[in-house]
């Protein structure tokens, strides 16, 4: 059973766990806001360690909290063994790369832009986050990123190696940090890059059938080239990620901005030995000095585009690409690129030595499909992949081949989204979302408590009274207790907010009842609609099956969570069902279909059988 609460943070649900913690969604009632809380697992603490530990919790966790970024998790406050952090709408990065595989380029850099600009941010405030990965990247409705567990990362670490577990995602540490090093602000900056290989590439560069041998290659074995696995992606990418996931720290880009700034620009070109010894000999000596001075000596070394002139880096790559497609030699391959150069011109010769691989066939013509996305009711906003694509009803007539998540939402409904595929030259494919209203919830405290609480004349519970449904529109909230004068609010609901009511109740001066008199209690009847606590014995299904993966779904890889909120009557059958997060028309009605056939033991309260609001969530993903 998940705690009732953290502190004044009162929990609705449980959202997510990690190696070390589990996170709940809350409700602050003092700033009247959803947050999200971060818990520690006490399983993994024993006797000696959890003093220590939590000490070490709170003082990071605090750290953490000094930081104030807009792509930074905020933390707002911290308690004993958990703290409290902003509460996010949207997917995770690993969630994005899990159904859409590959990022586009120019869309990863615009998602790694942000996140390049807090870590640095982050290292120049001392914190260093030892676990970037794509579950750590929290990516918003509107496309903006968010980095999440700054400065508890570590402790993590600690912890789960005091318990001789292993702890973190060995395909995006840095070698030094798997070879028990020194983790520095380095590190952050190799899984900065292994986090961008994969987004660019759909493969992460060190991969393995077991943890031994992914680490053994992170430490020990370069990255393949990421042009091994798409062709297309900008020549330069091979020497970009080839610093960026060096072995060694001081070799890789001094800061994160830096990376992405030359993902962005493409600003270096890989030079070799026998171009820079074709130059020199058409250089005046300055020139040559100063592009022996740019280039230093080695193999294959990164020279700045500037010094190339008027070489431009896409000029370069279409030239690269054109001969590589012309020469097919089994060992040798040319290639040449021309320019107006540092002061005349450049010709350069990189011949590079082993086989060529055969070039893979030519794939088919990519012709973009159409989606026509509705909403009942209209007017929600849409998104697809994370931009605005209007408001519903809307027809989007050129959607590229590929996975695609589409999201819907508008104010005081529950929002909806799922993720589907669009294939080559697919007709347009129609969406329908039914919207389904938000309730509102009424939370009702007294002084002093046990009041009688009635909604519109109709007797709900006694005083403190918790999250009880409100239906939309104005209603009348009177408490009455024994003894005191009763005492009425008015009350608006509004679809998904919680509304606050705390009323002080005066003595009745009219009445002899004395302070001992019984209080009013309302007594418990078979079929009574009661709010869950801890007097409740909540149902247990008995009877049914999660749903089945529709076939329409299937063909277009339809995937999202649908959650419905029913009531568990007093005989155990699910009434009035409400979908209130949605994944589309198709989804919903399968998982509908299916709990309309369960059977449960019905809730019981003082030993009675009654009605309570059950909530049942599935979701539909790719195995």
């Amino acid at each position: 059973m998940a705690p009732k609460r953290f502190g004044r943070y009162e929990v609705q649900r449980e959202i997510g766990e990690g190696a070390m913690g589990r996170v709940y969604r809350c409700f602050d009632p003092m700033m009247k806001r959803i947050v999200a809380v971060k818990t520690v697992k006490k399983e993994f603490l024993t006797r000696d360690t959890r003093e220590e530990y939590l000490r070490r919790f709170r003082r990071e966790a605090q750290a953490a909290g000094k930081l104030s970024h807009p792509n930074i998790v905020s933390v707002f406050d911290v308690g004993e063994d958990y703290f409290v952090m902003e509460y996010l709408e949207g997917s995770s990065l690993q969630v994005i790369l899990r159904d859409r595989g590959q990022i586009p380029a120019d869309e990863a850099v615009a998602i790694l832009s942000p996140l390049a600009d807090a870590l640095d941010y982050a290292h120049r405030s001392g914190v260093v986050h030892r676990d970037i990965k794509p579950g750590n990247v929290f990516v918003l409705a509107d496309g903006r990123p968010k980095l999440m567990d700054f400065g508890v990362a570590h402790l993590e670490s600690s912890a789960m190696t005091a318990q001789g577990h292993f702890f973190g995602s060995p395909s995006y540490m840095a070698p030094e940090q798997v070879s028990g090093g020194q983790v520095a602000a380095a590190a952050d900056l190799f899984s900065l890059g292994v986090v961008a290989y994969e987004m660019m590439t759909g493969h992460r560069p060190f991969e393995g059938a077991s943890i031994t041998a992914i680490m053994y290659r992170v430490v020990n074995e370069d990255a393949p080239a990421p042009r091994q696995w798409d062709f297309d992606l900008p020549a330069v990418y091979d020497d970009i990620f080839k610093r960026a996931l060096g072995k060694n720290p001081a070799e890789r880009y001094p800061d994160a901005a830096a990376l992405v700034r030359a993902l962005e620009k493409r600003e270096f070109v890989p030079v070799p030995d026998e171009v820079l010894a074709h130059l020199e000999e058409t250089l005046s000596p300055s020139e040559a000095r100063a592009l022996a001075a740019a280039t230093g000596k080695g193999s294959i070394t990164p020279v700045p585009i500037e010094l190339l002139g008027a070489v431009e880096t896409t000029d370069l790559q279409t030239a690269l690409a054109n001969e590589a497609a012309r020469t097919r030699a089994p060992r040798r391959r040319g290639i040449a690129f021309a320019g107006a150069g540092l002061a005349a011109g450049l010709i350069a010769l990189y011949v590079a030595r082993g086989s060529a691989p055969d070039p893979a066939p030519p794939p088919l013509p990519s012709r973009p499909g159409g989606l026509r996305i509705e909403t009942d009711p209209a007017g929600a906003a849409v998104t697809l992949d994370g931009q605005s694509a209007g408001e519903s009803p809307v027809a989007l007539l050129s959607v590229r081949p590929g996975v695609h998540m589409v999201r819907v939402a508008r104010d005081g409904y529950a929002p909806a989204g799922l993720t589907l595929e669009v294939r080559n030259g697919e007709p347009l494919l129609p969406l329908r979302f039914v919207m389904e209203p938000l309730a509102a919830k009424l939370r009702v405290v007294s002084e002093p408590p046990n009041a009688v609480v009635r909604v519109d004349g109709k007797a709900v519970g006694t005083t403190p009274l918790e999250a009880l449904e409100l239906a939309p529109g104005r209603h009348e909230v009177r408490l009455e207790r024994r003894g005191y004068a009763a005492a009425t609010q008015a009350v608006e609901g509004r679809g998904g907010q919680t509304v606050e009511v705390s009323l002080k109740l005066e003595p009745d001066r009219s009445t002899r009842a004395a302070s001992s008199a019984p209080l009013i209690s309302l007594p418990v009847r078979r079929g009574d609609l009661v709010v869950m606590d801890a007097t409740v014995t909540p149902p247990q299904r008995i009877k049914g099956e999660a749903a089945k993966y529709p076939e329409m779904a299937q063909k277009f890889r339809f995937l999202g969570k649908v959650t419905v909120e029913f009531t568990v009557d007093e005989n155990g059958r699910p009434q009035d069902l409400k979908v209130i997060e949605s994944a589309g028309e198709i989804l919903n009605a399968a998982v509908v279909d299916a709990i309309k056939g369960w059977l449960f033991t019905p809730a019981r309260k003082n030993g009675i059988p009654v009605k309570v609001r059950w909530q049942w969530t599935q979701e539909f993903r790719d195995k």
